[in-house]
């Protein structure tokens, strides 16, 4: 005893508020100062020539603290440093544990345990954790909000993705599925849920809200129809026309701008209206000065033909991109441990299982469960959303079918439909008597 308490200076080691504590190669405790005594929870001298599995193996809560001491015993040529929850009777301590050998010469003769409380230093990390967990979670709320209201038809996407999310993982907490998520992945899943769409801040209004397919220049192509009608007119006045030809000039163009209307509303194109619109780029009217010109500019005869939806193909690259523009934005934030993996599974929303999706194509398992489960919930929201202007809501089981045959084609996971289909999560967004 008297070799160790030269070795460790008595009075010094007695006064440090760090706990010390000195065992022998053997296992045997050999000294412990007032300070880890207080620790440790052991009344004085208690300790003394008591082997450390004595003391401590019955705490099985312990076992964390036991290892890192039998690390240190069994490797004493390292130090060993650790962070771990200690229990006594009366109360949970957090230590920081640190051990280190001891030598008389050149001999190991021991190990020096320090220990270190801090509780209220861990309980005041995370606080402030929280308090920016919780700082973090409202601005990235607000800011999907905000560009959700950006466009006045999908102000309710991502909440409703949201909702369904959370419903999904707590069905798979309650039935203890293997594919249920730890607290960190689900914050991590649902901020990437909260964060996808936010490249399209960088998508124009007038792509983003293309309720037609001619969208804003529907207003033009009515103005020249009516230009068209008033120069007419003049010429019947002027004698270069008659009434009759004016009478069926008009008669066609009414025809035509009836034709344009419902073709402009939107749906699947049928190949006898592409045929229709494929006419409309031969009429033409005579101009003030003379001059023939179109009535429909190649523009407008391209819009008129998309066969499905409102974008053409350079309006929809334009739409498509805003999931590079989520991964470029989020890449510029540093997310921190939990949350690093955001950017990837936020950028990667429209990849599909068959790598025809965008915009890495990806195939398989290069999509992580995250980012199938964040399509899935995606697509089945489109689907069913009420504020599209350009389609109606789909009811339950007709989105289900588009859903099953998106499987069957290779696009998404089979065992990801199924689990949703079992978690009933849409129940959350959608009436539950909803067929």
């Amino acid at each position: 005893m008297n070799n160790y308490n030269n070795l460790i200076s008595g009075r010094i080691i007695r006064d440090m508020s760090e706990g010390v504590m000195v065992l022998g190669l053997d296992g045997t405790m050999k000294y412990l100062n007032g300070a880890a005594e207080n620790i440790l929870g052991l009344s004085p001298g208690s300790w003394n020539k008591k082997r450390f599995a004595q003391l401590f193996f019955g705490n099985l809560e312990n076992d964390d603290f036991n290892q890192t001491i039998l690390d240190a015993v069994y490797d004493a040529d390292s130090k060993h440093e650790n962070l771990v929850s200690y229990h006594t009777d009366d109360k949970i301590r957090q230590l920081n544990v640190l051990t280190s050998y001891l030598r008389d010469g050149d001999q190991k003769i021991g190990i020096i345990v320090v220990l270190n409380d801090v509780t209220e230093l861990e309980e005041m990390r995370f606080r402030h954790l929280q308090e920016i967990t919780f700082m973090l979670n409202s601005f990235v709320t607000a800011l999907s909000t905000a560009i959700d209201e950006r466009s006045h038809y999908t102000a309710n996407h991502t909440k409703n993705m949201v909702l369904m999310g959370e419903a999904f993982l707590k069905w798979l907490d309650e039935t203890d599925h293997p594919w249920r998520f730890d607290e960190d992945r689900k914050r991590a899943f649902l901020m990437s849920v909260w964060l996808h769409d936010v490249g399209k801040l960088t998508v124009p209004l007038e792509i983003m809200d293309k309720a037609t397919r001619l969208g804003n220049e529907l207003e033009r192509v009515e103005n020249r129809f009516e230009k068209a009608r008033l120069l007419n007119k003049i010429a019947v006045l002027e004698g270069r026309i008659s009434e009759e030809e004016f009478a069926k000039n008009q008669l066609s163009m009414q025809d035509s701008l009836q034709l344009i209307h419902r073709i402009n509303g939107g749906g699947i194109l049928s190949d006898v209206d592409m045929e229709a619109v494929q006419a409309l780029s031969t009429l033409s009217y005579t101009n003030e000065d003379g001059t023939e010109a179109p009535l429909l500019t190649e523009g407008e005869i391209t819009q008129l033909s998309i066969l499905k939806g409102t974008l053409t193909a350079d309006e929809r690259a334009i739409m498509q991109s805003h999931v590079t523009a989520t991964r470029t934005i989020l890449d510029h934030v540093h997310f921190p441990g939990e949350f690093s993996m955001v950017p990837e599974w936020a950028g990667a929303h429209h990849e599909l299982l068959n790598g025809m999706g965008y915009p890495r194509h990806l195939h398989g398992d290069e999509i992580p469960r995250e980012v199938r489960l964040l399509t899935l919930l995606d697509i089945f929201e489109a689907l069913t959303a009420k504020d599209r202007p350009y389609k109606k809501p789909m009811l339950l089981d007709r989105a289900l079918d588009i859903l099953h045959n998106m499987v069957n084609e290779g696009s998404l996971y089979k065992d990801t439909l199924e689990l949703f289909e079992e978690s009933r999560a849409w129940e959350t967004i959608l009436s539950s008597d909803t067929p």
